[in-house]
Order: structure tokens, then sequence, then C-alpha cells
């Protein structure tokens, strides 16, 4: 197939050549803006039989008998402008074949050079030119052809989209990204079925001149496009946390999270912080937890303690308390125990509270304002539970730090007074 095709192609070249279309005398010196004019102009009938041996011999891809054939068929047509022109072309595109770039570049300029083949091969060689410059990274060569083909071709020819693509391409590669995005939207504009790294690209720019509702206008195209292509919704909510718009930042992330696309932990933490803070905590937890649960996110104490303050948040108190014992039981300090006392406390569950609190003063690690609320939270404990010796004497020791003492000696008092009516009853 790919034998025939290339023997097709050189042979539609040949018939080409063969016979021009009818045009006034040729010009030579093409200049930007004014029109090209050649002169019809045919093969003699023997480089015609000598070409298509050669061009038969390049159908088989024998290009290494083809090129000798052609190198041979040029020095006897050195008379003529025009066959030079042709096998010029001809050993281009073998050279293209063999891929050595820049030995096909050279045939392709003599060919332009010599400025008599009919305008369809004429301005196909000039793209050709500036297609073998981009392969070899000479971008601003290859802009220039391409500028020079668009100021030389007639103006009902340029809306080749292809074309176009390209030359935003090669701005987009010299850092002229206005130049390029006029030129991606100009590709777009004119196809009836834009491609979607056409607007990968257009994307690219926006983002480089730091056009952010444009960028998002165009991300609302390409999620369509590829809605499982995680980076576009990524891409979304970041820019929308640009613009300082947190429920459209969240809405990205959450639509990305329902198609099962995030799967990476600073993802799902984000996601879980967004929801958060727009007053979603039983989202935010769920997602957080079910991330450890899956090895996504790492089960470490802070991650467990963010888990345990959204299901407080929920007021979902067991869940929060089984978040808190798990950073609990990788934490080297009594923080966190500090936290699950206070929350037992505040559900009057006083014999786990006691054993919190206990634990906390244990691992120590605690500010000395944690340490007094201890103090105090651990004597209302053993109050409850009936222990009063206990009571007092973390009573006692909570007087001793300075934001807790007026409480503790109000709670000694308390304490006083309920012995009291113990003892007479």
């Amino acid at each position: 197939m790919m034998k025939q095709s290339i023997f097709i192609l050189f042979a539609v070249l040949l018939a080409t050549n063969v016979a021009q279309a009818q045009n006034p005398q040729s010009v030579r010196g093409v200049q930007c803006g004014v029109e090209r004019e050649v002169s019809a102009q045919a093969l003699t009938e023997s480089t015609y039989k000598r070409l298509e041996r050669a061009y038969e011999l390049i159908g088989e891809e024998n290009y290494a008998e083809a090129y000798p054939q052609l190198e041979s068929i040029l020095e006897r047509v050195r008379r003529s402008d025009y066959e030079q022109a042709v096998v010029s072309q001809a050993m281009g595109h073998v050279r293209l074949m063999q891929d050595r770039g820049s030995d096909a570049l050279e045939h392709f300029q003599r060919a332009v050079e010599l400025d008599v083949m009919g305008n369809a091969q004429h301005f196909e060689m000039i793209l050709m030119i500036s297609n073998i410059y981009y392969g070899m990274d000479r971008f601003q060569d290859a802009l220039d052809q391409l500028d020079f083909w668009f100021c030389v071709i007639p103006p009902d020819q340029t809306n080749i989209v292809d074309v176009w693509i390209m030359k935003a391409s090669l701005h987009a590669q010299i850092d002229e990204f206005r130049e390029a995005l006029t030129a991606v939207d100009r590709g777009i504009s004119l196809s009836d079925e834009p491609k979607e790294q056409w607007y990968q690209l257009k994307l690219g720019m926006h983002l480089e001149l730091d056009q952010t509702r444009p960028a998002i206008d165009t991300l609302k195209i390409l999620i369509p496009m590829s809605p499982d292509k995680k980076n576009y919704w990524l891409q979304m909510s970041a820019l929308y946390m640009k613009l300082e718009d947190e429920p459209e930042a969240m809405a990205a992330l959450a639509l990305a999270h329902r198609r099962g696309l995030l799967n990476r932990q600073t993802e799902l933490m984000q996601l879980s912080s967004l929801l958060q803070s727009q007053d979603s905590p039983r989202l935010a937890a769920e997602i957080m937890e079910e991330g450890i649960e899956a090895d996504v996110i790492e089960s470490t104490r802070r991650n467990w303690e963010m888990v345990g303050g959204a299901w407080y948040e929920a007021r979902e108190l067991d869940k929060a308390l089984n978040a808190y014992e798990r950073a609990g039981a990788v934490a080297d300090d009594g923080k966190i125990d500090v936290q699950r006392g206070f929350l037992l406390i505040d559900l009057e569950r006083w014999e786990p509270a006691r054993g919190a609190l206990t634990r906390a003063l244990e691992l120590g690690g605690l500010s000395e304002a944690d340490t007094g609320n201890v103090h105090l939270l651990l004597g209302m404990a053993h109050m409850n539970l009936d222990d009063y010796e206990a009571a007092q004497a973390s009573f006692n020791r909570a007087t001793s730090y300075s934001r807790v003492r007026q409480a503790a000696r109000e709670w000694l008092n308390h304490l006083r007074e309920q012995r009291s009516r113990s003892s007479s009853r």
C-alpha cells in the first residue's frame, strides 16, 4: 500500500509537469503582494521517459537507484530551467523519503529559485521548505518561508487550515504568543471540525498571555471533547482559584472526582479543603476518609485530624471521635487526645474523656494553656464519676495555670458543695 501511494504521488507530479495550464509570460523575482504569472511549459519526450522510469523506482521504494538516475537526468537538462525545476523537485522528494532533510531542502530551494513551475507546485514547495525547516528546529526560517507563502499566494487560497495551525505553532515556538493566538483562531474558524490539539495550542497561548477568562472558555470546549482528561479539570479549577471563584473551582474538581479522575493526595485534599470552605464539611470528610482508606491519602496524624475537624463541623461527633482516635494512634504527643477529651466532655462521656485526658498528660508535648485546660477538664470528668479526691487534685493543679485559675477555683467551690450534699444524704 505504501509503495502504491508513493508511486501515485510521483505519477501525479509527472502528469502535472507534462501539461501546465496556460498562463502569461513568467516573471522572475516574485514579490510579495504581486500576482505570480508563469508560462505553460512541458517536458520533452526524452526527459518524460527517463523520469517515468525514475518514478517507477521510487514507487518501489528503490531510492538508492532512483536518485542517481535523477542526477543523470539533471545533467542532461541544464539548458531548460523548467526541466531542472521538475527534476530538482523529484530529487527533493526522494531525499525526504530517505530522511535527508538538508539535502531535500537544497533541491526544493533550487526548484523555487528557478521560478518556472506552476503555481500549485511552486507554492507547495514553499510549504515543503517551511516544513523541513520546522523539522530541523529552525523555527524562524520556517516562519519566514510560511509568511512568504502567505504573501505570494492568491488571497482566495489562503484558507488552508493546516497552514494557519502550522503558523500558530511556529509563532509559539519563538514565544510570539499573540501572533500564535491570532493564527490558531484563524485556523479554527476555517475548520468545520476543529481538532482538540488546536484548542490545546489556543489554551496554551491564553495561559502564556495570562488571559484567564479566555483560557476558561477554551477549556469549556476542550472538556466535552475529552471529558476524561484529568488535566483539563485541574486547569479549570486552578484558573477559577486564580479568579478567587472558589465555588466554581470546587465544582470543577467535584465533577472530576465524580468521573473517578482524582487519584492523587494533593487533588483529593484540595477538593476536600474547597468543600469545607464552601460549607460542605460532610462531603469534605467523606472524601478525605475514603482517600485514606484507599491508600491515596497518607494515614498521618495531620490528615486524620483534618477528617476529625470536618466531621465535627458536620456535627457527626462519633465519626469525629473515630477520626481523632486514628490521629492519636500515630501521634507522639498528647495534643490530639486533648481534642478528644474536649469532645468527649461535650458529649458527657466521662469515662472515655478521663482516659483521653490522662493519656494526653502522659504523652506530653502540650503547651501551658493546653496543660491547664486538661487538668480542669480532667477534674470535671473525675467529679462526674464521683471520684471527688481525684477531682480536687486535678482542680488544684489547674489553679497553677493563669488562664484557667479562676475557673478552677469556681469548680473547687462547686466540688465542695457537691461533696457536702453527698455527705448529708
